[in-house]
């Protein structure tokens, strides 16, 4: 009886064990699924809003990320025994979050001379005439815009956050399996919207979102090479699923055409074929959306990944579906848009041509390196910082330079690009020992099936090699919708190389030392969470700021195209509105420079308005001297948020120099234009500068940099070269072959009595339009202008012709119509003439012009004896 006892006792030792490890797992398993939850909602959510481009975007993210951590942490104090994963990839994930943390820290200025001379130099030159310099050199931080470094700080953390949250819940293979086939269900859902767009899109997305360049080929997204890195990370996820789902369906099998076959030919392979199609139709997309990086970088992942499954010998039995999948999405693009992608994957031959390519933009970048090399000019800093180092020849200001890791380094230093490297070999480390074929064991706890969740490491580094490929031409991981993906494929491949070692895990997902830890570990986890708390409220208060304030400068945005139309002329209450809306911003987000930049500017218009706006010739009155000092002094504080933002001096050195007659602004006017060489305003101000003082030569290079920036300064820049320097000729190269430029010109020079130059800019805006007008694709616009000349010359058979290109291209045109028609009458076609006036009248009823065509024209003896014939 008694060894029959310790027999029992023996038995219901393990059972305990098992009942206490099922208890810990139900526990566990509850925080799990709302955490699972969440994060399928928040990757759900990113692409369908734009990538997360707008700060209610960014606020939403910052909200799920904080309740996705929370909640993993209050499982961690709520279920004490549970341990946390170590992995060395901890380390520098850390210090990077470290790097903007100590950027954002006022230090002496003799402690940033040691660690960042040049930090310390520039700030010093560019802040060193404000009234109260003496205070603010005594201390500053490295990052030259503490708001731009708090933003990306934000972000930065969430994602991190997530990583970790991913690399400690997600660690059985149902949960890796749910997660992958979301991400890929997601993707297939953009690709979906892509299509639909591509084929009955206009232009706009989600088919009433207008952008600046057109939209539709991305999906929801604006930037096409964004959304080639998303697609490409969605194709990941969904060939790793396909890999695991044929390894579980045939493990212990021999895979043989038959069997093969009567898999396939079975209803249990409905979901694999569901997955082929969604990664075909993911692939095409890609190619749809025409960006030449996304296609490139997921060619060469997708040879990569099938030369590492051939060495491995895990390709046998699978080549026939990946070639599938490869006709399928070639028959696509056949059939919707062969052409442009083949044009688009030819212009790679002029990838390099130029001063203006990426590689120039690599190449300054570099340049601003040296002189920050060790912690960079802070996170986030790229669009203040870079302009003063722009040597190339592309007009517009980018936020983001073209290459990832280039931005990393000039942002961050070379210490930020060491600790993503070492990152990035810690995770294809992992990604080595993954893909390492491992002999299945005969043991009851282990069955090869489980250790199939390891195929999916073949379509996780699929994705995570296409945007690193990518991030050398690209910014998409600065996009969430990207970054969040790229961390979780990441963590997911620490995931599986931990399972490999210990494939315990496999099946119970805690190991025995789960049971051992202290419970005064309770305390410490408590205080994590505290902390966490605190940081994220932090987080979520900066975005909720970030987001009322942008609603507020939208609103701002609006009424300033209105007034920018009008040449700034507007009414008090328009002022009114303007200013309050911007000071609704500011006081959101007072840091933030271009808020208190507008702000400022926007008060100037207000009471230079109705003044004289040609450059040099403002005059205020007395009485308002007061408040053109006032918004000087507030100038210089904005100049302290950013000391590199070179708009602001432009203006202040305008005022200062123009207004207040303080040739100190003359200074301020080359200082602005140094560090802001591609705003139109600081151009045209350096400018106007230069024909002061002179230097035609130099004035000439800035007006034309000016008028590249905004065609809306040419008038001005015409105004300049005729009226103050009498040089037309300029002028007129100014206007180079565009015809409405040529025209204002040439009205300019006749009414300026320049007749001769007049009548040669004449005979060249006819000798362009004849040229042009032989082109099928001519504008509108042109062909009407064309025909106005051919109507002087009365040449009607030509003007004619004219007309009716010009009307097939914009049929709504009542103006173009009624001048066709009284071309008709003048050659005696009656009948051609009565029908363009009906349609006229079709068009816009209450035409008086057409009503009365049709009057005149309804007594006329042809159609008369027409009516009387039909009769």
């Amino acid at each position: 009886m008694k060894e029959r006892g310790a027999a029992l006792n023996k038995t219901s030792a393990p059972l305990n064990k098992r009942s206490q490890v099922c208890d810990i797992l139900q526990k566990g398993n509850r925080f799990d699924i709302v955490i699972e939850g969440l994060l399928v909602s928040l990757l759900a959510f990113m692409p369908l809003a734009f990538g997360v481009v707008h700060a209610w975007s960014e606020e939403v993210v910052i909200v799920l990320s904080g309740a996705i951590v929370i909640c993993f942490l209050l499982k961690l104090v709520y279920n004490h025994d549970r341990s946390i994963i170590w992995t060395w990839a901890y380390v520098p994930i850390g210090l990077f979050l470290l790097i903007p943390l100590l950027q954002l820290i006022p230090l002496p200025v003799t402690l940033v001379k040691i660690i960042s001379p040049n930090t310390a130099v520039l700030k010093t030159e560019l802040l060193s005439n404000l009234f109260n310099s003496d205070k603010l050199l005594k201390s500053m931080p490295l990052s030259f815009y503490p708001n731009a470094t708090k933003h990306d700080l934000r972000l930065v953390l969430a994602v991190a956050a997530v990583f970790i949250v991913v690399l400690n819940v997600f660690r059985r293979p149902e949960q890796i399996k749910r997660l992958l086939m979301s991400i890929t269900l997601i993707g297939g859902t953009i690709a979906l919207i892509t299509l639909g767009q591509n084929l009955f899109g206009n232009g706009k997305i989600y088919w009433f979102i207008p952008t600046r360049h057109g939209g539709g080929n991305s999906g929801p997204f604006v930037n096409h090479s964004n959304y080639g890195q998303f697609m490409n990370l969605s194709i990941g996820a969904g060939f790793g699923l396909l890999l695991v789902t044929l390894h579980e369906s045939f493990a212990g099998k021999k895979m043989t055409p038959a069997v093969i076959s009567e898999y396939f030919s079975s209803g249990l392979a409905k979901p694999l074929w569901l997955l082929i199609t969604v990664i075909s139709l993911c692939v095409a997309t890609v190619f749809f959306s025409l960006t030449r990086g996304g296609m490139v970088s997921m060619l060469i992942a997708i040879t990569f990944t099938i030369s590492v499954l051939a060495w491995r010998r895990s390709l046998k039995g699978i080549d026939w579906i990946i070639v599938v999948i490869a006709l399928i999405a070639f028959i696509c693009v056949l059939y919707i848009s062969f052409d442009a992608v083949y044009d688009r994957l030819a212009s790679l031959r002029d990838f390099h041509e130029g001063e203006g390519s990426r590689l120039q933009i690599f190449k300054d970048i570099a340049v601003a390196w040296t002189h920050f090399p060790i912690l960079g000019t802070g996170l986030g800093t790229h669009s203040v910082v870079y302009p003063m180092f722009d040597r190339s020849t592309i007009t517009a200001l980018a936020a983001y330079a073209e290459n990832e890791y280039a931005q990393v380094l000039e942002e961050t230093g070379l210490l930020g690009l060491i600790l993503l490297v070492i990152f990035a070999i810690i995770v294809w480390s992992n990604y080595i020992r993954d893909t390492r074929p491992v002999p299945i064991k005969r043991e009851p706890k282990v069955d090869g099936s489980n250790l199939s969740i390891l195929s999916a490491a073949y379509g996780l580094g699929l994705g995570i090699l296409a945007i690193l490929i990518h991030s050398l031409s690209d910014f998409g991981q600065h996009l969430p919708a990207n970054a969040y993906l790229s961390a979780i494929f990441c963590a997911l491949l620490l995931v599986l190389a931990r399972q490999k070692e210990d494939k315990q895990i496999l099946n119970t997902d805690y190991r025995a030392g789960d049971f051992k830890i202290p419970r005064s570990i309770f305390l410490i986890r408590l205080s994590i969470l505290l902390a966490v708390c605190g940081i994220w409220i932090w987080a979520f208060i900066g975005a909720n700021n970030a987001c009322l304030a942008e609603t507020n400068w939208e609103k701002a945005l609006d009424i300033e195209k209105g007034l920018v139309n009008r040449n700034w002329q507007g009414t008090d209450a328009e002022y009114t509105d303007l200013i309050s809306y911007a000071s609704t911003a500011v006081s959101h987000e007072p840091e933030n420079i271009e808020y208190q930049h507008g702000l400022n500017v926007y008060r100037w218009h207000s009471i230079s308005q109705n003044t004289d706006l040609n450059i040099g010739e403002i005059v205020i009155s007395k009485d308002l001297m007061s408040s053109v000092r006032d918004i000087v002094d507030e100038f210089h504080k904005v100049c302290t948020l950013c000391p590199t933002y070179g708009p602001t001096y432009s203006i202040v050195g305008r005022i200062e120099k123009f207004v207040l007659d303080d040739n100190s602004g003359a200074e301020s006017i080359r200082k602005g234009f140094r560090l802001a060489p591609c705003d139109p305003t600081a151009c045209f101000i350096a400018g106007y500068l230069d024909v002061l003082e002179g230097k035609t030569e130099d004035c000439i290079v800035k007006f034309q940099r000016a008028v590249e920036l905004d065609s809306g300064m040419f008038k001005d820049v015409v105004n300049i070269y005729i009226n103050h320097l009498s040089r037309p000729r300029l002028a007129i190269f100014a206007a180079g072959n565009d015809i409405m430029w040529l025209r204002h010109v040439a009205k300019i020079l006749k009414d300026m009595q320049y007749t001769d130059l007049s009548e040669q800019v004449q005979l060249k805006i006819e000798n362009l339009l004849k040229a042009r007008c032989l082109q099928p694709n001519t504008p509108a616009q042109e062909l009407v202008y064309q025909a106005s000349i051919y109507r002087k010359r009365q040449d009607n058979e030509a003007a004619l012709q004219c007309y009716r290109r010009a009307l097939a291209l914009d049929y709504g045109r009542v103006d173009w119509r009624l001048d066709l028609a009284k071309i008709l009458v003048e050659m005696g076609k009656i009948a051609e003439a009565m029908r363009e006036a009906q349609i006229c009248l079709q068009i816009r009823p209450q035409s008086k012009a057409a009503k009365k065509i049709v009057a005149d024209l309804s007594i006329h003896p042809a159609i008369f004896d027409k009516e009387k014939s039909l009769h």
